[in-house]
């Protein structure tokens, strides 16, 4: 995506000849072996399309805006950014939301067959001349980018019940 967005910006800023070079990388990168993407495909409820891999491509986690740290939360913060550090970002999501921290996650999600056919658009229109059609072929690709956002603010029903039962019980 970074190749097609700076494929854009070159046709607007008039290179047109750096625009054709950032499409190629395009269309190399997009083309590499479907196995090779597998690790980052996502399925998503709001995909448009169940035809096509929806690979991540971009991710963000943000702490609920009324945050307000205790000691409790700051330990699960820590014991998040441990796992973050390890990789385990599920893992890192888990011990804030039993915090009681509201999280948000957010994943951007490209859509590989869809993104990968306006990138090969956009290289023949480039060929052609055509550099406002490229542009808008680019544009298409863009826009078939959806986010997927994820929000926990709080234990699940069951949990904060079954800890509500153990604390009558002290």
């Amino acid at each position: 995506m970074y190749e097609i967005q700076r494929a854009r910006l070159s046709l607007f800023s008039g290179y047109p000849e750096e625009a054709v070079k950032a499409v190629d990388h395009a269309v190399t990168l997009l083309s590499i072996d479907q196995e090779d993407w597998k690790e980052f495909v996502k399925t998503s409820k709001k995909s448009p399309r169940n035809d096509y891999d929806y690979i991540v491509i971009d991710a963000e986690v943000a702490v609920a805006e009324n945050y307000v740290s205790t000691p409790d939360k700051q330990q699960a913060i820590d014991k998040a950014n441990e796992k973050f550090k390890k990789g385990d970002h599920r893992g890192a999501i888990e011990a804030l939301r039993l915090a009681g921290v509201g999280v948000s996650e957010t994943e951007f999600l490209m859509p590989l067959k869809h993104t990968l056919q306006a990138a090969k658009d956009a290289q023949s229109l480039l060929k052609a001349g055509k550099y406002y059609e490229a542009n808008l072929a680019l544009k298409g690709a863009e826009e078939g980018i959806i986010s997927d956002t994820e929000t926990i603010s709080e234990m699940p029903e069951a949990e904060a019940a079954a800890d509500a039962g153990d604390a009558s019980k002290k």
